[in-house]
């Protein structure tokens, strides 16, 4: 053991660190950071993309305007603002290749299993006191009966 009157060399401290946490910057970070913004944009422009061809579509008719843009995403153009700027195009494209996607319904014919004969005369009081018996036995008694109650 070194005797206490033996100088010993003083302490250095650790040298102080210029530069904070604060201030490094991550360069990976950074590309990530405008990387994700890069795709947020483009979620965004997709989405505005969608919501006005998917208004054209409507407009001209189209049954399944949704289905439709998900075929048409591949020609999509945009302009240097970032909107859409081929919508007349694609609907024109999409009208040629899926015609049958355009245009109304129209209304299912009726089958009305109930209208079977002819329609059945409308029997009035009058009509029936104009009538000879021959007449009036010719004629369909549940009608003549719900007139003659009716009064």
């Amino acid at each position: 053991m070194k005797n206490q009157n033996e100088s010993t060399p003083p302490m250095t401290p650790p040298p102080v660190a210029t530069e904070t946490v604060e201030n490094v910057v991550d360069l990976n970070a950074v590309e990530r950071l405008q990387a994700e913004n890069d795709e947020l944009r483009g979620t965004l422009q997709m989405r505005d993309a969608r919501d006005e061809l998917t208004a054209v579509l409507t407009g001209a008719g189209a049954r399944s305007p949704g289905l439709l843009f998900e075929s048409a995403i591949s020609t999509l153009q945009f302009g240097p603002d970032g909107k859409l700027a081929n919508a007349a195009a694609v609907l024109d494209r999409l009208r040629k290749t899926f015609p049958e996607q355009f245009g109304s319904d129209a209304a299912p014919v009726s089958i009305d299993a109930g209208a079977g004969g002819p329609p059945r005369p409308q029997i009035t009081k009058a009509a029936l006191g104009k009538m000879t018996a021959t007449e009036i036995a010719a004629l369909n008694w549940d009608d003549v009966k719900s007139v003659l109650s009716n009064g």
